[in-house]
């Protein structure tokens, strides 16, 4: 293993143990439990007061798998980001340089992942199989086709690493244990399920490539299937990223200790402060929404447009025509009055075609720092 520090050499690769069936939290881990899950329903019942609930969705996903690409070393701006999914919301090509690789595969790996739960499919070691093998552009296939059969590491780059993860045989065993574990564990509060499994497929490592994304998007999924959350509302990757250091340091800490707790604590934390920083965006968006209903008229296709940008803050001429059944003059017209307003500001570089973006929307999802997570 090139590159790989000679101390982590030395120690090997870690295998881990099967996840307990009688496993004891303190007191206070069931407290950081209840404490996110109260903020995750608050932040589930305020979702629906923007009114533009699968807008939100939307732009929650596409900041999560921004994110998610980041830490996987694919640097990309929001905007672009944001771009990209609307031009493959309605099967653009792609143009390259443009992010495509990091936003098209877990955008589709995470739609799957949520039409099977829907489909009453349980989110088990097929399904992740399932969205790893789409990660890595594959059509999905039965999870042992997709297992890593060479040492893997855990870190972005080799000369990074701080965890070595064994391969053979036990990965089948393990995963297949995790999933009956996740199946028959109702002793602990939901959170803290989530932030156990999380653990264990993180240091399980089972898959050759993308096993940070497959790890965030079974949580996210996680949420969803235990009821935590009705959609991604959660952009937990935008809470991973910034706290990538302690991550790596809470999970070295389990495998160096045995004790789950304390990441147990990290983990429904970051669960507990994102939802709170996504209540804080929801009510900058409404009341970014209250201007923008005192500066538009009440009636017409104009209010609709300016409503759905609280949402989502990236359209064009065709998403106009499509979203709203409108001719393309009708969306040139749309546009036009909507920039006059200072609403919208066109966006014409790297080839791309015209596209608008609404800044105000923009500058919260990515820059202010009231809407991030606080520790």
């Amino acid at each position: 293993m090139p590159g790989i520090p000679e101390h982590l050499l030395r120690e090997g690769a870690y295998l881990p143990s099967p996840l307990p069936s009688d496993l004891w939290l303190p007191m206070s881990t069931y407290r950081s439990c209840a404490d996110a899950e109260h903020a995750l329903g608050r932040l589930d019942e305020a979702a629906d007061r923007l009114g533009v609930r699968s807008a939100l969705v939307r732009a929650t996903q596409v900041r999560d798998a921004n994110s998610s690409a980041g830490m996987a070393g694919i640097a990309m701006g929001l905007r672009e980001a944001f771009v990209v999914d609307l031009l493959l919301s309605r099967g653009a090509p792609p143009l390259e340089g443009t992010g495509h690789e990091a936003v098209a595969p877990y955008r589709r790996a995470y739609e799957h992942g949520v039409d099977r739960l829907r489909a009453g499919v349980p989110n088990d070691v097929g399904l992740v199989g399932q969205m790893a093998a789409i990660m890595a552009g594959r059509p999905p296939d039965r999870p042992g086709d997709v297992l890593r059969d060479a040492p893997g590491r855990l870190g972005a780059k080799p000369e990074d690493a701080y965890l070595l993860t064994a391969t053979g045989a036990h990965l089948v065993a393990l995963l297949e244990q995790w999933s009956t574990w996740l199946r028959d564990e109702d002793r602990q509060p939901r959170s803290a399920q989530i932030a156990i499994a999380h653990y264990q497929l993180e240091v399980l490592q089972p898959f050759p490539t993308a096993n940070g994304h497959v790890a965030r998007l079974f949580s996210l999924l996680e949420l969803v299937r235990t009821g935590l959350l009705r959609d991604q509302v959660l952009p937990l990757s935008v809470w991973l990223d910034d706290a990538m250091p302690d991550y790596r340091r809470q999970l070295r800490a389990v495998v160096d200790t045995g004790m789950i707790n304390q990441w147990v604590d990290f983990f429904t934390a970051g669960l507990r402060a994102q939802a709170l920083a996504q209540l804080r965006l929801i009510a900058r968006l409404e009341e970014l929404a209250a201007d923008y209903a005192r500066r538009l008229p009440v009636k017409g296709r104009l209010p609709q447009v300016a409503a759905e940008l609280i949402g989502f803050p990236v359209v064009d001429h065709p998403w106009l025509c499509e979203r709203h059944g409108v001719t393309a003059r009708a969306a040139t017209d749309l546009t036009a009055r909507l920039v006059d307003l200072d609403i919208l500001v066109p966006w014409e570089s790297r080839g791309y075609r015209r596209v608008f973006l609404c800044p105000d929307v923009l500058n919260l999802l990515a820059d202010d720092p009231d809407t991030t997570a606080h520790f």
